[in-house]
């Protein structure tokens, strides 16, 4: 693992160098589906740094001195919400103080750990209630898109008319791909979406599905919950447990075979933000059952 960080790390550098023989403003991104976002938005017009690199878990991930080198002379910063980012600002700030910090989720509209779509809820060690993984509503990303764009355009005025282009073509192109998911989650709306870490409620709560997470508070269920949560998968015709590519498999390996499921991956921070979301939605479809069909009147 830490090679697969060395390599991005390097390759960052190389971006960082790229940027500054270009003259180029340099714009932080927390997560990897932020800067498809920019990119989309900016073109060539600006360069993205990820602070969190491919394959790493954000929610205790600390960049390494390498990375924060890297991250000199940058602009802006488009936060997502994510847990390393609390212990990381002060730490940017110091070295940046023109640093310009902009956060890319409406802290309003937070969707709180109760929310009836999340039966076992979303509590991050840190104590954070809300599920912080907003963009993987395609509405909400299109709203973080809005704030990029205007904070874009003050960063780069002459560039403003270009950024407030792309986003009207990118906000149509989300608003495309969010009807498209919801029909092909149409056929499962009410089904549901069996998962290790609740990191899914956002997508869950758009597409009408159910989240049910394995892991309590981030820590491994009681006997008790688990046999709950088994209990009602096999009663509902659950086929797969979903996990994601940053948490280890092991566990969900043993409680999807006391459960006599499958083991499936999702990403929520595959950089490809829409071709991503389509693979998730097709992975919900073929794992989780047919909604029943409405009765007649």
């Amino acid at each position: 693992m830490r090679s697969r960080f060395a390599l991005a790390t390097t390759v960052l550098m190389f971006a960082v160098a790229a940027h500054a023989s270009a003259g180029r403003p340099l714009v932080l991104v927390s997560i990897p589906p932020q800067a498809w976002l920019v990119e989309r938005l900016a073109g060539d017009r600006v360069d993205v740094l990820e602070l969190v690199p491919p394959g790493a878990n954000p929610h205790g991930y600390d960049p390494t001195p390498r990375q924060l080198t890297a991250a000199a002379g940058a602009a802006l910063w488009f936060t997502v919400g994510a847990t390393m980012e609390q212990a990381l600002q002060p730490r940017l700030q110091r070295m940046l103080p023109d640093l310009v910090v902009v956060p890319t989720a409406d802290e309003a509209v937070g969707r709180p750990a109760a929310s009836p779509y999340d039966d076992h809820g979303h509590d991050h060690a840190d104590g954070h209630d809300h599920d912080p993984h907003v963009w993987l509503d395609p509405d909400q990303a299109a709203g973080a898109a809005a704030r990029m764009a205007a904070a874009l355009g003050r960063l780069d005025p002459a560039g403003a008319a270009h950024y407030a282009e792309r986003l009207v073509v990118l906000q149509r192109e989300l608003a495309d791909l969010d009807r498209e998911l919801a029909a092909t989650l149409a056929p499962v709306r009410g089904g549901e979406l069996l998962v290790m870490h609740p990191a899914f409620g956002w997508f869950a709560e758009r597409y009408g599905l159910i989240q049910t997470a394995v892991e309590q508070g981030g820590l491994s269920p009681s006997p008790r919950h688990l046999a709950e949560i088994l209990e009602r998968a096999r009663a509902r015709g659950v086929r797969t447990l979903f996990l994601q590519p940053q948490t280890s498999p092991d566990q969900a390996r043993t409680v999807a075979r006391e459960a006599g499921i499958t083991v499936g991956v999702l990403d929520p921070l595959a950089r490809d933000y829409a071709a991503n979301l389509r693979s998730m939605a097709a992975a919900m479809l073929a794992a989780m059952p047919a909604a029943a069909p409405a009765s007649a009147p």
